[in-house]
């Protein structure tokens, strides 16, 4: 009787870190993998190639006033910050909810200029 609780114990102890280890990180958290030698050709900037996509895609649900999801990207310190989050949205990553919502995974090129914006250190150019 002894050996069968001590067992039940060291496998529930075991399932309570396994649970744990596998929640601590998400795919969305972790660093973008992209191929950076797609990235090597062009300089992608935020004014004239993310704000664009942006407005056309995002900003119509994630603006000041109306912030779905508690997203705001009409500034560059928010796409900034949530690049990853951003990037495993509109790849239609099982993580994420996809976006657009309710609408056509984008493009590969638009995707590919968030992937090169971010792997080039998502600057304010």
């Amino acid at each position: 009787m002894l050996r069968r609780s001590f067992f039940g114990v060291c496998l529930l102890f075991f399932l309570l870190i396994s649970v744990f280890l596998s929640c601590s990180k998400t795919k969305a958290d972790q660093p973008i993998l992209v191929d950076s030698t797609l990235c090597d050709s062009v300089i992608v900037s935020y004014g004239n190639d993310i704000v664009p996509i942006l407005q056309i895609n995002c900003i119509g649900c994630h603006n000041s006033t109306f912030a779905s999801g508690g997203n705001n990207w009409e500034s560059y310190a928010e796409v900034s910050n949530q690049i990853t989050q951003i990037i495993c949205a509109i790849n239609h990553n099982s993580d994420c909810y996809s976006m657009p919502r309710f609408a056509d995974k984008l493009e590969d090129s638009l995707i590919q200029k968030f992937e090169c914006w971010a792997v080039q250190g998502a600057l304010n150019n």
